[in-house]
């Protein structure tokens, strides 16, 4: 396994190990990631209506291979539901169109996708979510908030879990980073902590 799945697998297998050792704060793990996936899923159907109504006509896909790896804080969230992220097709072009990418559109429960891919709206999606219904944009806005001050916890409670093993959650944090603002073609090799 080389350069970006290589270094996702070496996050993993971190975020597994403290959520696994977790012991009574697996319990508080679990809810927080329970209730973050519950509002993502009850926030889905609003925003599928925009998506199959802006999605298929579009001449330019944003779906991006290069959005579809899980960061740091996916991990967390998905290994706190007991879950893993999905498996990446090896060799996968960057430039293409996500490998997720069905002909109905993600082919991932919205709740199981990465973070940036639920949140992303593209200018003329923008724009339909804009002319729907101003209560229809409020409740929008407000799930955002709601599901990312959820997420926010869980990281919080994460980070506690690892500070009491004598870690540093940043490291984690800013190893992820190094993979997705940083990342270079044919790099290979990544200093691990």
């Amino acid at each position: 396994m080389k350069g970006r799945q290589a270094v996702l697998e070496v996050i993993l297998r971190q975020v597994e190990e403290v959520v696994g050792a977790s012991g009574s704060g697996l319990r508080e793990l679990r809810t927080l990631a329970r209730e973050t996936a519950d509002a993502v899923e009850a926030i889905s159907p609003g925003i599928e209506r925009h998506t199959a109504a802006v999605c298929p006509g579009c001449q330019q896909v944003c779906c991006a291979n290069r959005h579809c790896y899980h960061e740091y804080a996916d991990i967390v969230y998905l290994c706190s539901l007991g879950e893993r992220p999905p498996a990446y097709r090896e060799g996968a072009v960057d430039t293409d169109p996500c490998q997720f990418l069905g002909e109905k559109g993600c082919l991932l429960r919205r709740s199981r996708r990465p973070h940036r891919c639920n949140w992303f709206f593209c200018t003329p999606l923008l724009e339909h979510v804009l002319e729907s219904s101003a209560r229809d944009y409020r409740v929008l806005i407000a799930a955002l908030g709601e599901i990312n001050g959820k997420r926010r916890a869980l990281l919080h409670a994460f980070g506690a879990a690892m500070r009491a093993r004598g870690r540093d959650p940043g490291d984690l944090q800013r190893f992820s980073d190094e993979i997705f603002f940083r990342y270079e073609k044919g790099r290979d090799k990544f200093d691990i902590l």
